[in-house]
């Protein structure tokens, strides 16, 4: 039988060596060199050459260029441009998920509710997006719609609300009772309303769209890899409980189902967790790169009680890790806030299989607590980079690498996404981690 180990020494020698034509011998060195760095790390059986350093931004590219992220939503072409041009000045190990990139052509076409771009809604054209709160899942009744069918509700309720262009879709028939003659007229007939028809058009004009703004990105992608420049993840997933609470319900009305529909939030994430592992399997296989990015967001201390998270957190997000770990794959969790209540769960999965990217944790507790189990990566605070100097900077990455880099397991990076910025602070960040973490 084949193990998780060996399944992921398949997948990182996949990673490793991909079937791409490097543009040179030694952009393929490069390549090499950079994920090597990083699987030494992740693994925790050796020390790399130095200490990897780690990307963690979304639109500081284009402030750091000198644009706007309204403009790089608007311009797949400028996007494109300017995240190639900044990941080969500022030499990161990888290069972030450029699929962050969100395109205001297309959710404009979308009518999409979920969020709020640069110049819409009353968010300034310099400032990234903003997520627009809301209980999209209306009743705690649904909970019991979304265990029994997520899709149908999904498509059929979810969907119609926060795409204004799709709105159509509540007139859809349920896809399971597509079964058999007798209910062949019943299933067909909605496809010939007026209201479905066009959103089923709309959303083959948001689809040809889409493409054409992924034929940019995703050429833009490949021709980073092939320039040696590996990507920092391959997959992405979420918390079942954050898929609840950031996206579905609002953060006070999950809160307040903790308590009111606890038991309905349980059958909810039993079903989501599933899906969640599916999706992340899918793109990892697909990008034959093993490193799932999960951000978590509710389970930081101070967002429920030890308790609460033993229940409705912790459970249904290990089932999902231990499923990636099974395939051979590597989760990245990103522990936004502080994880100081939490630190004892880092522990219990194998050693060597999850890298855990730290926020405000104290780091050098966390080395001695999860260290050895572990890697680590973090956490050059927001508060240095927007207020500090290039000399503070260089400080506090001298003293983390002396706290936490020792016998390897550790990668540099910010502590918080860095959205905008200044661009001398993480040029200093960078040239710190190349000075002091040489092993």
């Amino acid at each position: 039988m084949t193990t998780w180990q060996e399944k992921r020494q398949a997948r990182f020698e996949k990673w490793l060596n991909p079937p791409l034509p490097f543009t040179s011998p030694q952009t393929k060195a490069d390549y090499q060199a950079r994920v090597g760095r990083m699987i030494d790390a992740i693994e925790l059986k050796k020390t790399p050459d130095r200490v990897p350093i780690y990307p963690n931004y979304t639109y500081f590219p284009a402030y750091a260029l000198g644009t706007t992220p309204k403009a790089v939503m608007s311009d797949a072409k400028l996007a494109a441009d300017v995240w190639e041009r900044f990941i080969k000045e500022y030499g990161f190990d990888a290069f972030g998920i450029i699929g962050i990139i969100a395109p205001i052509p297309i959710m404009e076409a979308l009518d999409y509710k979920l969020y709020q771009w640069p110049g819409a809604g009353g968010v300034p054209e310099d400032s990234i997006y903003r997520y627009f709160e809301h209980d999209w899942l209306e009743k705690a009744s649904e909970y019991d719609d979304l265990a029994l069918d997520p899709t149908d509700w999904w498509m059929r309720q979810y969907i119609p609300r926060f795409c204004g262009a799709l709105k159509g879709f509540t007139k859809l028939p349920n896809f399971t009772e597509f079964i058999e003659l007798p209910n062949l007229a019943g299933f067909l007939a909605p496809f010939g309303l007026p209201e479905v028809q066009e959103s089923l058009k709309n959303l083959m004009k948001v689809g040809s769209m889409t493409l054409e703004w992924m034929g940019i990105i995703g050429g833009l992608i490949g021709k980073l890899l092939c320039d040696g420049y590996p990507t920092s993840a391959g997959g992405f997933a979420k918390a079942p409980f954050d898929t609840l609470s950031d996206t579905l319900r609002s953060m006070k009305t999950a809160m307040l189902d903790l308590r009111r529909n606890g038991d309905r939030m349980i059958a909810a994430m039993d079903t989501l967790a599933p899906l969640a592992l599916k999706m992340a399997i899918q793109a990892i296989d697909n990008s034959g790169n093993p490193l799932v990015f999960m951000p978590l967001h509710k389970g930081a201390d101070g967002f429920m009680s030890q308790a609460q998270f033993e229940k409705f957190y912790w459970p249904s997000l290990k089932w999902v890790f231990e499923g990636i770990i099974e395939a051979g794959g590597v989760p990245v969790p990103f522990a936004e806030g502080g994880y100081t209540q939490r630190m004892d769960y880092l522990n219990e999965l194998p050693k060597g299989s999850v890298v855990w990217m730290i926020d405000r944790t104290d780091m050098a507790t966390l080395k001695k607590k999860v260290g050895d189990n572990c890697c680590l990566i973090g956490n050059v605070p927001s508060s240095i980079l927007h207020a500090g100097t290039p000399a503070d900077v260089d400080e506090y990455v001298k003293k983390l690498i002396d706290d936490v880099a020792p016998g390897g397991g550790f990668m540099l990076a910010t502590g918080t996404v860095t959205d905008d910025g200044r661009p001398e602070m993480i040029k200093a960040m960078i040239e710190a981690g190349l000075k002091y973490g040489k092993y």
